[in-house]
């Protein structure tokens, strides 16, 4: 009987042995899985965190580029249209000069051909028709 207490004491302390070592083992990867995991984790989020910190960088850099590039083609357009304003009106002014001088020119030499004692002699007669039809017409209906 002693030999049987001892071949299962001996079976009782190994399969004691085999399920503390299998219990060690088994939280032994568990724990350098999660010890693992979390250096490369902490790794590659650091790693992509520059890669996106840049690329937002780099984003940004070419949208404030844009935006300038926008900004002086604008500038330049509004120059354009400005100048381009500003020769239309100019030319306009010197038109609307010409034309008047034109007139007016036109209207001295007309006055230096017109006689003014012609003119004075044109409105007497004018004055002295007018006078004659109205002594005509008092004559006709007597009044």
């Amino acid at each position: 009987m002693l030999d049987i207490k001892k071949i299962i004491g001996t079976i009782v302390l190994f399969m004691v042995l085999l399920s503390a070592s299998t219990i060690y083992a088994s939280g032994l990867p568990q724990n350098t899985l999660s010890k693992w995991y979390g250096q490369t984790f902490v790794k590659e989020s650091g790693s992509k965190r520059e890669f996106v910190s840049s690329d937002i960088d780099r984003t940004f850099e070419e949208v404030n580029i844009f935006l300038l590039e926008t900004l002086e083609s604008f500038e330049s357009s509004i120059v354009g249209m400005i100048s381009n304003q500003i020769k239309e009106s100019k030319a306009n002014i010197e038109g609307y000069q010409q034309d008047t001088k034109s007139q007016l020119d036109q209207s001295v030499t007309e006055l230096k051909e017109v006689n003014l004692e012609d003119y004075v002699d044109n409105e007497k007669i004018e004055d002295e028709i007018d006078q004659d039809i109205e002594e005509v017409l008092k004559e006709v209906f007597g009044n």
